[in-house]
């Protein structure tokens, strides 16, 4: 027993545990992505074994919580640690076992308590001698847990065992012969909208066009077809006539009386035609795999082999989630079967009554900027009667019942509602959260904690240091002269300031200046936010004003020879003309179309070209025409649309409409023939009208120039080079001080700081300017995110440069590198309006959180990187300076990991505290979130290698803490475009893999290599 719990309570027992629960999540997560969540549930998340993992790693936390020095006064940070993690783990089961959701969907007016179940269920019965046995079993179908559903019922003196045998993800129904089959008849029918295949059993109508058809239906159908004497009839209230499908016999009928029904024979009435092609007199219809293409019925198929005794038989039930599934029968060894399949009917105690729906949405667009649902609850037990208003992130709570605003009917005139019913296990979770939260921040503040441990031995090494030692070769790029466009300029500055300072509104109904929308073209046609000098409202108006001379202008990147070959371009850049031929054919019309045939994950690098280019081409032509200028409002309009140049609504008056016609290709003329005093006066009728009509949803004038003046300064551009060129200075300056015998001098560091410092809070103004324009944090999308990530690099950077002023060096370094990312052509700057889920301020907070934890453990693995080349660099076993340098960073390293492990733990808390308010559940194995589960495992394993024999050292740390942050990656970015999930960009169909990620992998590898040679290398020597 001794050696049991002794093995229970090994380190590398906690190890391995965190590491295969790591690969698990990470697997399942593309388990998901390719068979869908049922997949991922039933192999992993749900499985025995996955939960078997977490009660061993429970019990090792046990064994380890109850060892004496834990329960000593500077331990209770660790000591509270473990116990959160039962109390989440408590809160967890309370939610998976007791805890239930599902949709309520209701209509204007109507009253219901009903709602269906989230989780689908294989429910059914059998009889035998009137003996009635129910049963209900919650299932995860899909292809990969075909086999999921086992059941053994006992009904009488008989045990029947039920299985799942094959499951169909989206199914086609055809017509099969089968002895426990009723009379099906199949039909073709039109009523002038298009063939209807239709196969009817008896009793069932269907109603095309004004028509309704019935087999033997009991209903009053205009069409009734039965069997009568081994032969097909029919009645109809219409004047029918046939057509012979042989000799085309055109003959009325005879309606005094039923009339026989025969098959390949053209019934027709009006514009009604139908005609049978089948009647099968034992037929069901069978479920079939949709092939590749076809839309199929949506729904889900399992095949369920049912054996008492020697006698077998399948069923195939149908349905899916959102569904309640239809009843199948069949008789086994005696005992009559009932199954089905799908969802089933939830109760609430009360009822919930929709009074009126209402969709906001942002102006001049389709998209919702808020939807809310006024309901009535009514329980008549407790004399409650009151009214509330649901909407996104304001959620009704009642009796541990909670509703949420999910969806809506697309006439708008139902609400979909998401039901939640888990009290206690919300409760002790957050709870859990809350001590976990707790235990983390102890832990930085405690006197004995091993983070204020980790301080003391940096300061120590800090006295006797020498020292420091630091290397880097600075080099800059020269940037090539352009071809003159001084011709093609045929503006002024001041003319195309006027023009940028016009209002327009983009596709998501935001409101912003000219000079907002001409930055987003130019950097769509040249990636640079200026074209030779020029700036944006320039280059676009000039454009616009002299459109013949501007598709002459080389402006696109044709960087493939073969696509050169196409467009007949030899140089690097080819103009809008060099695409079109001279009976105004597009060259790359064929290319285009095969590359978007391609998936993305498929398509080759010539065709990734090829997309790109089309994109610019496509920019170009919507610029000159105009179709990216809703400069125009319309008057009174509710949804307040703007309209494009010449293109006026039928909601204007007829001045209004010649106005909106032709101001503005008068002024453009007036611009091109040089007029500048017409073009003022047009240019300024523009924005008279634009205000007039427009006062009620325009932003200030203020705004406007704040935003101008954000989008000339582009200050994140403007400060990247001097990020990445200062902190490479300081880095070089520093390495070669290690080799030698002197410190760093004072000044310099002190003076690197400050200018880092500075750098900081020009940053930081940046960060509160967009804030402010797009009023909302600026950490909404890719490309925000990345700023906050290397806002958070900096500001780690500063916390741990009192340790040394290395860190400081590497954030600066890797802040220049974020920022110049963030710019590169697949990240978009453009502000945005948000949907309205993510208007919460849960959601501000847990993004913020997460991303700046990337900001740690990013400039923890820059450290570690850059610690492994220290490593590779030794010379000599005992080089005192040297290997007090890689302590202090290891020991640096550690304490940044921590803060990282920590914010990332805590953001992944209010992320579940997020979703529990917008949807109503705190956990809910999202690829996004899973990974971010995966990211805490491998950094919780990384800090906890101190105590596992054979993984300690400062070399396996720096390895592991450069390997590691390959996670923070793929949660951050490889989520997004290579699984699908709620927080993806792609819906799970790959992207290429960027070249460039190949050659980082590569040197990783190559300098952990050689650093671990030239390890044991000098501790053979120093033997």
């Amino acid at each position: 027993m001794k050696k049991i719990l002794s093995f229970l309570a090994a380190p590398y027992l906690m190890g391995t545990l965190f590491l295969i629960l790591a690969a698990a999540m990470g697997i399942a997560t593309f388990v998901e992505n390719d068979f869908g969540t049922n997949a991922a549930k039933a192999l992993y998340y749900n499985s025995w074994w996955f939960e078997g993992v977490f009660v061993l790693l429970g019990i090792n936390m046990f064994l380890n919580m109850n060892k004496a020095y834990m329960w000593k006064k500077g331990k209770l940070p660790v000591l509270l640690f473990h116990m959160s993690f039962f109390v989440i783990i408590v809160g967890a089961a309370l939610t998976r076992y007791v805890g239930y959701e599902g949709m309520m969907h209701i209509r204007e007016g109507a009253t219901t308590d009903q709602f269906l179940s989230s989780k689908t269920y294989i429910t059914g019965s059998g009889e035998k001698n009137g003996e009635v046995v129910e049963f209900k079993s919650d299932v995860l179908m899909s292809e990969r847990s075909r086999d999921y559903f086992k059941k053994k019922i006992h009904v009488g003196d008989e045990t029947v065992e039920l299985k799942s045998v094959s499951f169909i993800k989206n199914t086609n129904l055809i017509p099969v012969e089968d002895e426990n089959g009723e009379p099906m008849l199949s039909l073709v029918v039109s009523a002038g909208g298009g063939r209807n295949n239709l196969s009817m059993f008896p009793g069932e109508d269907f109603k095309i066009g004004d028509i309704t058809i019935g087999f033997s239906s009991e209903k009053d159908c205009d069409f009734n077809i039965f069997p009568k004497d081994d032969q097909l009839y029919f009645t109809s209230k219409f004047n029918v006539f046939i057509t012979d499908m042989g000799t085309q016999e055109r003959t009325d009928v005879d309606l005094s009386e039923a009339q026989p029904f025969y098959s390949n024979v053209l019934y027709g009435t009006g514009s009604f035609f139908m005609v049978q092609t089948n009647y099968m007199e034992k037929a069901i219809l069978k479920a079939v795999p949709a092939k590749e293409g076809e839309q199929g019925t949506g729904m889900e198929a399992i095949v369920v082999n049912a054996k008492a005794g020697e006698e077998e038989k399948t069923i195939t039930l149908q349905g899916r989630g959102d569904r309640i599934g239809e009843y199948k029968s069949v008789q086994v060894g005696g005992v009559k079967l009932k199954l089905n399949y799908g969802s089933i009917v939830l109760t609430t105690p009360f009822d919930i009554k929709l009074n009126d729906f209402q969709l906001e949405r942002y102006p001049g667009s389709d998209s919702p900027s808020s939807f809310a649902s006024e309901v009535t609850l009514k329980d008549s037990r407790n004399g409650v009667n009151k009214d509330f208003r649901i909407f996104m992130n304001n959620i009704l709570y009642y009796q541990g019942y909670r509703f949420y605003q999910s969806s809506y009917d697309t006439d708008e005139r139902g609400t979909v509602l998401s039901v939640n019913n888990d009290l206690w296990g919300t409760i002790i979770t957050y709870i859990g959260y809350f001590l976990m939260t707790l235990s983390m921040i102890l832990s930085l503040v405690a006197s004995k904690s091993r983070f204020r441990h980790l301080g003391t031995v940096v300061s120590e090494i800090g006295n006797r240091k020498k020292a420091l030692v630091l290397a880097g070769i600075l080099s800059v790029a020269g940037v090539s002269q352009a071809q003159d466009i001084d011709a093609y300029i045929n503006v002024t500055e001041q003319q195309a300031k006027v023009f940028g300072e016009l209002w327009a509104q983009d596709n998501g109904g935001r409101f912003k200046p000219m000079n907002s929308v001409n930055g987003e073209i130019l950097r769509k046609l040249v990636k640079h936010n200026s074209f030779k000098g020029y700036s944006a409202d320039r280059v676009v108006l000039s454009i616009l004003s002299n459109t013949e001379a501007w598709k002459s202008v080389p402006l696109i990147t044709v960087d493939e020879e073969p696509i050169q070959a196409i467009v007949g371009n030899t140089d690097k850049k080819a103009s809008f003309s060099d695409f079109f031929g001279s009976t105004g054919n597009y060259k790359l019309k064929k290319q285009v179309e095969e590359a978007y045939r391609t998936k993305p994950a498929y398509r080759s690098k010539f065709q990734n070209e090829v997309v790109k280019i089309d994109e610019q081409v496509n920019v170009f032509y919507l610029v000159h025409t105009g179709q990216l200028l809703k400069l125009f409002p319309i008057p009174g309009d509710e949804y307040a649309t703007w309209l494009t140049p010449g293109n006026p609504s039928p909601a204007l008056s007829p001045d209004d409409s010649m106005f909106v016609r032709n101001i503005f290709p008068v002024y453009l003329q007036a611009l091109k023939e040089g007029k500048k005093e017409d073009a003022a006066t047009y240019v300024d009728a523009i924005a008279k009208y634009q205000n007039k009509f427009g006062e009620n949803v325009l932003p200030t004038e203020k705004d406007r120039n704040f935003e101008i003046f954000y989008n000339k300064t582009n200050v994140f551009l403007l400060i990247a080079p001097v990020f990445f060129i200062l902190g490479l200075i300081l880095l070089i300056v520093q390495f070669v001080y290690l080799f030698l015998p002197r410190k760093t001098p004072k000044f310099f560091n002190v003076g690197g700081a400050a200018l880092m410092i500075l750098l900081f809070l020009v940053y930081t103004a940046g960060m509160i300017t967009r804030w402010y324009i797009s009023g909302h944090a600026p950490w909404t999308d890719g490309y925000e995110s990345m700023l906050l990530i290397g806002w958070a690099l900096v500001l780690a950077g500063l916390i741990f440069s009192k340790r040394t002023p290395i860190v400081l060096s590497i954030a600066g370094i890797f802040t220049g590198i974020v920022l110049m990312v963030a710019h590169l052509g697949w990240m978009n700057p453009e502000i945005t309006n948000l949907v309205p889920v993510l208007k919460s301020y849960w959601l501000n907070i847990h993004v913020a959180v997460i991303v700046i934890s990337y900001g740690f453990l990013g400039l923890g693995a820059f450290m570690g990187f850059f610690n492994l080349i220290i490593i590779g660099l030794k010379k000599e076993a005992n080089e005192e300076k040297i290997d007090l340098t890689i302590t202090e960073l290891s020991s640096i390293m550690e304490m940044m990991l921590t803060v990282g492990l920590y914010l990332l733990t805590i953001g992944a808390f209010l992320g579940g505290v997020w979703a529990n308010e917008s949807w109503g559940r705190y956990w809910g194995w999202d690829p996004k979130e899973t990974w971010s589960l995966v990211t805490v495992m491998i950094y919780a394993f990384i800090l906890h290698m101190r105590f596992i024999p054979g993984l300690k050292g400062q070399l396996s740390f720096n390895i592991v803490s450069v390997v590691g942050f390959f996670s923070v990656v793929m949660t951050y970015l490889g989520v997004n475009y290579y699984l699908a999930g709620m927080h993806s960009y792609a819906k799970g169909d790959p992207v290429p893999v960027p070249i460039f990620v190949y050659y980082v992998v590569v040197t990783v590898l190559v300098v952990a290599a050689y650093a671990g040679y030239n390890a044991i290398r000098l501790k053979i020597s120093e033997r």
